[in-house]
């Protein structure tokens, strides 16, 4: 049986695998490597697969990848793996380019978003040429979505990249996400929203990169009363910070709730009227087809990562990235068509259960990974 290491940075990345590890452990001896944590160790016993910690830093710290560097080497050494499946900027570098040195004869470099989109200067040049230089040491390159292999194809490789399926990692599991389970009402009442307030929310990383700033700045400026923006998901100061002034008007506005991180998002999908998304970049927007499958329908920014999930008037709207103008005037209009957005519910769950179920995701990409066996 031939060995695969499957690599991330953060073990919450593992995830984005649930349950293709179990079918994939039939046909390969799997690792998974990550940065230590309980969370790794829980993966490993609930896919029944072993694991090895190596401590890797998300952001760029020349001493820690190091270190990192040379464990990565002595790891594939010591263990030979066949195939090493890598994930997440820094847990990529760092495996294909020991795997290439210790000549791992297949070395794939799954790319679920591309770092280097919203960044400039010689900070941009030095993430492109890293991109680069990941793609030139593997044998296979795979692209989280269509748009992404386009990008890829055209600024990075010559190589072909392949997407599995429709794209998405795994798909989303269609019978997880109803709102069926929940009753709207009552967690309204827990979080002291009316049955008439208009319900605007966001789930994901509190972070520039993902337009939060745009985001609380036009909900500031939306005049009509009755209106709520819940935000589900954590900050991340040390890699991403949002501005103070963004801080200040979340903590001084009495209609913008914070929930933090939460386990179950779906509970708090199930009282919003309209999902917004307006990151700078995205790989695959996950967390659209979730609002879309609990029957919200989405305001995303024209992105790669969103414009191939997303069709206009039919689950979800437009907006242009990085424009806080826009981005209030499209609430504005999402607030003047609420009933349209009511007649959408049911298309929006319709559209993902046609491309991204998770039963037919694992099916294809199941297949797709048997050529390696």
């Amino acid at each position: 049986m031939k060995k695969l290491f499957l690599i991330t940075t953060v073990p919450i990345s593992l995830n984005f695998f649930k349950d293709q590890i179990k079918w994939l452990s039939k046909d390969f001896d799997i690792t998974l490597v990550s940065s230590p944590s309980t969370l790794l160790e829980e993966i490993a016993k609930r896919e029944n697969v072993k694991y090895q910690a190596i401590f890797m830093k998300r952001d760029i710290a020349l001493k820690n990848d190091i270190v990192s560097f040379f464990k990565f080497l002595r790891l594939f050494a010591k263990k030979r793996p066949d195939i090493i499946h890598c994930n997440t900027p820094k847990a990529s570098l760092l495996g294909l380019t020991s795997g290439y040195l210790t000549r791992v004869p297949t070395r794939i470099y799954y790319i679920h978003g591309l770092r280097y989109e919203g960044t400039t200067g010689k900070k941009r040049q030095l993430l492109v040429a890293l991109e680069k230089l990941n793609c030139f040491c593997a044998t296979d390159v795979i692209a989280v979505s269509n748009g992404i292999k386009q990008k890829v194809e055209e600024k990075l490789t010559r190589k072909p990249v392949t997407v599995i399926h429709h794209g998405s990692a795994n798909g989303l599991d269609i019978n997880e996400f109803s709102n069926h389970n929940y009753n709207a009402k009552i967690i309204r009442e827990e979080y002291g929203i009316s049955e008439n307030d208009f319900v605007f929310g966001y789930v994901g990383r509190l972070v520039k990169d993902k337009g939060i700033g745009e985001l609380v700045g036009a909900f500031n400026q939306l005049e009509q009363k009755d209106i709520k923006l819940i935000l589900v998901g954590k900050y991340e100061p040390d890699l991403d910070p949002l501005s103070q002034e963004t801080l200040q008007i979340i903590k001084s506005n009495p209609n913008i709730i914070e929930v933090g991180f939460q386990k179950d998002v779906k509970k708090f999908l199930s009282i919003m009227d309209l999902f917004v998304s307006p990151s700078h970049r995205e790989g695959f927007g996950v967390a659209v087809l979730e609002a879309n499958l609990m029957k919200v329908p989405v305001l995303v920014s024209n992105i790669t990562g969103h414009s191939e999930i997303v069709t206009q008037g039919i689950n979800g709207f437009f907006v242009n990235p990085k424009n806080m103008l826009d981005l209030q005037e499209k609430m504005n209009y999402m607030l003047a068509i609420k009933e349209q957005l009511i007649e959408m519910k049911n298309d929006c769950r319709d559209e993902v259960i046609k491309k991204y179920d998770h039963n037919d995701v694992l099916k294809q990409a199941i297949l797709f990974y048997s050529q390696f066996n």
